[in-house]
């Protein structure tokens, strides 16, 4: 029975890719896990299935509710969920997850924030990331000299999300970096997961360019020696934030708010003095986007924001177990 008292009428379903979506839960990252216990401890059928894009696609009228793994799908029974960049921040989204969730088309007012929480908050950040040197993949505990006030370009490689995101192929963001420098050096960095051969040539066809360092250090090393980074998307640049370092995108994302972005090569020298030239509210941004748009998973109450999220979409809670929840008890 749920905290309600009654049987629910509709189960949770976490429709999740490969290992992780093992029967038993075993496989779950921390916060669906935590989901995953949390709601079944509060009388919720909770049912893991493996995501299939084509049963997702099709979904009608149904009295079960649905949280999908890295999902794009937009249905009044459905969220969509993600890592939210850096850990412990998730996406718990009815339009999507990164360059496709509602915070895309949110508007960020930074007057917004309350300056001192939104400092403390980027703080302790930076005490659990910044000062440690650590992100969401492992990071080489090794330094190595690098120059100052440099361009750090950050390759993703190719995946889908950059093809769909990007606004340009990555070789030609790089062709544009590499045509107008204002005089700055440029780091390199490819994705430590990256393993398609052309990223590795194009890096490798700049080794005699001497403006151009290749690094495959620690991203905090590389803020720490640069003057601005550039990606297509990548959750470096949110990184770089904490470091107080500007980011200019050449693809979508629901963090542009506080970024310059380029649609067209040639309007990136215009968008780089705009970037170094701007007084950008990092931390105000930080707090909105990950503080208030994302669940953080060490949060206590990270139960009941999930399942008001759930109930934000228009879904009874009571048929689903999880009124109790929603209402804080």
């Amino acid at each position: 029975m749920s905290q309600a008292g009654r049987a629910p009428k509709g189960r949770i379903v976490l429709h999740l890719p490969g290992a992780m979506g093992a029967p038993d839960g075993s496989r779950l990252p921390g916060f669906l896990s935590k989901l995953h216990a949390g709601f079944s401890a509060a009388g919720a059928q909770v049912e893991i299935r493996q995501r299939d894009r084509a049963a997702l696609e099709a979904l009608a009228e149904t009295p079960d509710f649905h949280i999908v793994w890295q999902g794009r799908y937009q249905h009044p029974r459905l969220l969509n969920t993600a890592i939210a960049y850096v850990f412990p921040f998730w996406y718990l989204d009815p339009q999507g997850v990164y360059g496709a969730s509602t915070v895309t088309g949110a508007r960020f007012d930074p007057d917004a924030q309350d300056p001192a929480e939104a400092r403390a908050f980027a703080d302790r950040l930076r005490k659990r990331l910044v000062e440690p040197r650590q992100s969401r993949l492992p990071q080489p505990e090794v330094t190595a000299p690098l120059p100052r006030g440099a361009i750090a370009v950050f390759l993703q490689g190719q995946s889908e999300p950059t093809e769909r995101l990007g606004y340009m192929p990555e070789d030609e963001m790089l062709r544009a970096v590499l045509a107008d420098t204002q005089g700055r050096p440029v780091i390199i960095k490819p994705h430590p997961l990256t393993r398609d051969l052309e990223t590795f040539e194009r890096i490798a066809a700049l080794r005699d360019d001497p403006r151009v360092t290749i690094s495959l250090g620690n991203i905090h090393d590389i803020l720490a020696a640069s003057a601005v980074t550039v990606s297509l998307c990548s959750a470096v640049s949110l990184e770089g934030m904490l470091h107080h370092r500007p980011a200019v995108l050449f693809g979508r994302s629901d963090f542009h708010h506080c970024t310059e972005t380029v649609t067209r090569a040639e309007d990136w020298p215009a968008a780089l003095s705009r970037a170094l030239a701007r007084d950008w509210p990092f931390d105000a941004f930080l707090h909105w986007f990950l503080g208030e748009k994302m669940l953080n998973a060490g949060r206590p109450d990270l139960l009941q924001r999930a399942a008001r999220r759930i109930g934000a979409t228009g879904a009874d809670l009571t048929d689903l177990g999880l009124a109790g929840l929603a209402a804080g008890a």
